[in-house]
């Protein structure tokens, strides 16, 4: 996904909260494409949600049951066809591209936020015929991916905007084992090692707590901000990136709300051009991030947790198996700085002190959650053809709580 906040997700909270506060901020908020499932729980359109434009499926290409599998295409809440039906599915990334360009040409001089959520390299990997690859079709819908973010990159600098403009390049789990390799990418050296040799699978991508399951590729573009070359080995997640947004604007965090993450404006912005430097800010935020732990979940279920360079799993799994998950008391801790692989947990008795700390977290951030059923238990796929319809114009709406109150 890419993320552009210029002059400085729709189904999530976090996505909700980032528009209606870019909005707030008096920046244009556009959405391309949903990154998640479509649910009842949403109410269905994004531009009901805080959003100015959105362009896109309700669903990711590939979601369609067998006896659902035209997956519609919608401009704002105006469904304009379906895929495989009368939209080229391969058209689509010219189609995002060409939405992005034109929203960002039509919003240079004044603030904007796009989130730009391609599909193209989840299985079934797609792209344009003219994209080809040595790497087969995952490479061909990888270098389609690349043209799009050129696009983008391309715009801003031809408007003159680029150095006001942050683009973030990221994406929201590791590979996935279960397609073949020509329909996805690979962990690369976040392999798992521990878990064929012990626990007797290798499925240590996409689904799984291990690193391969967690670790993703992240780019960050802010010409006269960020150095180019620079390399930056800081432990950070998509987490981090709502609140480093409201950091960036000089926006508090809103009010009796238990956010996850942690302002990573100090990473983006080390010298303090535009935002507040460290050295300028309260011992307590500082302090929120030095202290900072990251829960690993696989659904609902709490796996592991991490902090600084150690990381303690406390239940195991594959990431798409049928086999039982493993309990680990002591948990397992591996420095994941030095040994990303995870392939020797160390020594129990020698940390201890580390087990403690990390256990306790663990307690006292389970004492913040509040149970609620997954989005994903609500996937309701006649709710596609209701984006924009009031009850009574539409007769397919079925939410699974039985009601269909917009």
């Amino acid at each position: 996904m890419v993320l552009i906040f210029h002059n400085c997700s729709p189904c999530s909270t976090v996505h909700l909260l980032v528009c209606r506060i870019m909005v707030q901020l008096h920046f244009h908020p556009c959405l391309l494409n949903v990154p998640n499932i479509m649910s009842p729980v949403h109410r269905f359109s994004q531009c009901r949600h805080g959003f100015d434009h959105f362009y896109g499926t309700p669903v990711t290409h590939c979601e369609g049951p067998a006896s659902y599998p035209a997956v519609p295409v919608f401009s704002d809440d105006k469904k304009i066809g379906r895929i495989g039906i009368d939209i080229v599915r391969e058209d689509l990334v010219y189609r995002y591209s060409d939405q992005a360009t034109k929203f960002i040409s039509d919003n240079a001089d004044e603030r904007f936020f796009l989130y730009l959520a391609m599909d193209n390299t989840h299985s079934p990997v797609f792209s344009p015929a003219n994209f080809t690859s040595p790497r087969g079709p995952y490479g061909a819908a990888t270098e389609a991916l690349d043209w799009v973010v050129g696009q983008v990159m391309d715009t801003l600098k031809r408007l003159g905007i680029a150095e006001n403009t942050l683009m973030i390049f990221t994406s929201d789990n590791g590979a996935w084992y279960v397609p073949p390799p020509t329909e996805a990418g690979v962990v690369g050296p976040f392999q798992g090692t521990y878990a064929p040799k012990t626990l007797g699978y290798v499925d240590t991508g996409k689904g799984s707590s291990w690193e391969g399951g967690f670790r993703v590729p992240a780019v960050a573009w802010w010409p006269g901000t960020i150095a180019p070359n620079t390399v930056c080995e800081n432990f950070t997640s998509s987490l981090d990136l709502f609140i480093t947004f409201l950091s960036l604007a000089t926006v508090p965090l809103p009010a009796a709300i238990d956010l996850d993450g942690k302002d990573i404006s100090d990473i983006l912005d080390p010298v303090g051009r535009r935002h507040t430097p460290a050295a300028m800010k309260t011992a307590e935020a500082l302090n929120a991030g030095a202290n900072y732990t990251f829960f690993y979940y696989r659904g609902p279920q709490l796996m592991a947790a991490r902090s600084g360079a150690l990381k303690a799993h406390f239940i195991t799994h594959s990431g798409f198996g049928h086999e039982a998950p493993v309990n680990h008391d002591p948990p397992l801790v591996f420095n994941v700085e030095i040994d990303p692989q995870e392939r020797e947990p160390l020594p129990a008795g020698k940390y201890k002190s580390f087990i403690t700390a990390v256990t306790d977290a663990v307690v006292a951030h389970k004492h913040t959650v509040k149970p609620v059923q997954a989005q994903l238990d609500l996937i309701d796929y006649k709710a596609m053809d209701c984006v924009g319809l009031s009850d009574k114009q539409s007769g397919c709406c079925r939410a699974l709580d039985g009601k269909c109150s917009y």
